[in-house]
């Protein structure tokens, strides 16, 4: 009697990369990419946040390969009644939250929102396939119920970076100095990766991030280096970038000043005060960069001189005000990490935070200590725009440790672990 049951390494093959906001797609959408240009696999790009990231101008580059199928995550809910109960609620909030990640990650999720998670699962896990699922770092229950579905349905689930180590210190952010206020906080809690142990794997971009998760099993640990900082993925992003420009900065000294959102401990009075005190000095346009999530402060944003400044939010991606910048100013984003390696200034006011920026950890010339300095070394640079600023020594550290971690060849590692991946499921019985 023939035998009509497939083994598992006949079974067809398939991969889900989740990407949830503007963070993922910086981080994962360069490995999506180096997935489709070297695997055949069948390979499914499915966002759950705000729609409007489908024209993602890195998305729609992606959609360039046939292997890919990108969509909003509304088709795997192919229950009219589901989806109906989830736009409701989405209708009833804010409009820059109405994402049906939004419905689906809720602490305790609701009977039709459970039903939708679970339907979600059905239509991913089908019986016939096995593969892997990619999430960023992140531990909803959505995320959560999947991973346990996956482990019964053999397929293995990865969680790659959705950004890095911006600071050099563990507490950084206010939840966390209101947990030691509250003496519920120690170090060692916050070195713990073990809520992340429903991930088959976790995947860190160097060696400062791993040191979150000490107690994940080594081997369960990748550290592949930075995907979005790669050379490869900077030479395809700087000819894809929507371009940017402003005609009131020709022949001034054009600054891109990169903000962080509220939840961090930011001396924004004194952010203010910095802002005011650079567009006096002369030959200079300043644009500031809100930070796409967060919040802004509202005398910040009222900062106005339509000679001098420009204030920017979402419309203009980070990496075209970079391309077009002179110098930029970090009070702790790894936006700024791509201007390091591609040589442009980068100034870490540290005054402005009560945190150690890793770019003035790494880069001494670009530590700045107080008002008095900054406003020197940017009047040095409107009269010799083009001057020597890094110690390539410390630069080339920076990268060496930071970015090419352990080499060059960040995307080709990535593409060879998920292959594995991919091995390793199609391998389980």
């Amino acid at each position: 009697m023939k035998n009509n049951r497939k083994n598992a390494s006949d079974k067809p093959k398939k991969v889900f990369f989740f990407l949830r906001h503007n963070n993922d797609i910086d981080h994962i959408v360069p490995v999506i990419y180096k997935w489709l240009s070297t695997e055949n696999t069948p390979t499914d790009v499915v966002i759950y946040s705000k729609k409007e990231f489908l024209d993602d101008y890195r998305i729609n580059y992606i959609k360039q390969f046939k292997n890919a199928n990108i969509y909003y995550m509304d088709k795997l809910l192919n229950d009219s009644k589901i989806y109906s109960f989830l736009s409701k609620i989405m209708s009833k909030v804010p409009i820059a939250n109405r994402t049906l990640e939004l419905n689906l990650s809720r602490k305790k999720p609701r009977f039709l929102e459970r039903k939708a998670i679970k339907k979600i699962g059905e239509k991913i896990f089908n019986k016939e396939n096995r593969g892997f699922i990619v999430f960023d770092w992140t531990l909803t229950p959505f995320v959560k119920y999947i991973c346990k579905m996956a482990k019964k349905k053999n397929f293995i689930t990865v969680s790659l970076p959705h950004g890095d180590a911006p600071y050099v210190n563990d507490i950084i952010d206010l939840s966390q100095y209101k947990a030691v206020e509250n003496k519920n906080l120690s170090i060692e809690q916050l070195r713990s990766g073990k809520n992340y142990k429903c991930f088959d794997y976790l995947v860190v971009p160097n060696y400062l991030v791993s040191k979150r998760y000490e107690d994940i099993e080594k081997d369960k640990l990748k550290v592949l280096g930075s995907p979005r900082y790669s050379n490869e993925w900077m030479n395809i992003l700087s000819d894809i970038l929507p371009p940017y420009s402003n005609n009131k900065s020709e022949n001034k000294l054009k600054i891109v000043f990169f903000l962080r959102n509220l939840n961090y401990p930011i001396f924004w009075e004194e952010v203010i005060r910095t802002i005011k005190l650079i567009i006096k000095i002369p030959n200079v346009y300043l644009v500031v960069k809100h930070h796409p999530r967060g919040g802004s402060i509202k005398e910040l944003s009222e900062i106005k001189s339509p000679e001098k400044i420009e204030h920017i939010y979402h419309d203009v991606p980070s990496g075209s005000l970079v391309k077009w910048a002179d110098l930029v100013i970090d009070i702790g984003t790894s936006a700024a990490w791509g201007p390091v390696k591609q040589g442009v200034p980068v100034l870490a006011p540290e005054y402005l935070y009560a945190n150690y920026s890793t770019i003035a950890y790494y880069i001494k010339t670009s530590e700045i200590r107080s008002r008095d300095e900054i406003y020197d070394i940017i009047q040095k640079f409107t009269k010799e725009k083009n001057r020597k600023f890094y110690k390539e020594n410390e630069r080339k550290r920076f990268i060496e440790e930071i970015i090419d971690v352990p080499d060059k060849y960040i995307l080709e590692r990535y593409v060879k672990f998920l292959r594995k991946c991919l091995d390793e499921s199609t391998k389980k019985k």
